[in-house]
């Protein structure tokens, strides 16, 4: 079991939450409009070599050592790249929903989409809802990222938690392939981006609440280290 700690926003407070998780997943391609699903498979396949999924959704199972809140991280190469997920937090028999990037190697991708998301690790913001209280209107969430490329942040992604599987059937997915998936953490799958792969300095992505005026984050910095031999 690995640890991690976070802060519950809940009805109106703030209070610790602390979690042991057994497993980590990513899942991949989990838009709910399947023409969009496969625009973003032909997206990677035309740009980066990546190969089609044998099955929608896909899951992946990462290590739990990956799992990082820290802000500054460095990735082999300059040819890499977050994007915005929304994260499910399977503990203690609730759902709790956080913010975070899953961040992977886009040229190993076109070799081993595994390997490419195994050898980067997974920013998550620390603050994360119930999903009780978020339920009712989950579809009208905004979830949206930004990177600073050139030295200019610029919009990344922009989207809404309907574009996306809901918790109830990447669970359900998840209980029927894997199993007993308590004390997990689960990254969603993401919206597409706004213009193509971009490769920045800084990633910051958020779920935004507009019906109970709140919003969660998560930040980091990339720094990329060279490939070559010293």
């Amino acid at each position: 079991m690995s640890k991690i700690s976070f802060r519950l926003h809940q009805g109106g407070s703030v209070k610790p939450l602390e979690m042991e998780y057994q497993h980590l997943f990513a899942i991949g391609y989990a838009g709910r409009n399947m023409e969009k699903t496969m625009e973003h498979i032909r997206e990677l396949e035309r740009d980066l070599g990546v190969p089609a999924p044998k099955k929608i959704p896909t899951i992946f199972e990462c290590s739990n050592l990956l799992l990082t809140q820290e802000e500054d991280l460095q990735f082999v190469g300059n040819r890499t790249c977050g994007e915005v997920e929304y994260i499910i937090l399977v503990c203690g028999g609730k759902i709790y929903i956080g913010v975070g990037s899953d961040h992977t190697d886009r040229e190993l991708e076109g070799q081993n989409v595994l390997k490419a998301k195994q050898i980067c690790p997974k920013p998550i913001g620390m603050d994360v809802w119930d999903y009780d209280d978020i339920k009712a209107h989950w579809d009208s969430i905004r979830v949206r990222s930004f990177q600073t490329v050139d030295g200019a942040e610029i919009p990344y992604q922009d989207g809404t938690l309907a574009d996306i599987l809901p918790p109830e059937k990447i669970l359900s997915e998840l209980c029927e392939r894997v199993g007993d998936i308590g004390n997990s953490v689960i990254f969603s799958g993401t919206v597409p981006a706004l213009a193509g792969f971009k490769f920045g300095t800084t990633f910051r992505c958020e779920l935004v609440d507009d019906t109970l005026s709140r919003s969660i984050a998560c930040f980091y910095r990339a720094t990329a280290i060279t490939e070559e031999e010293r």
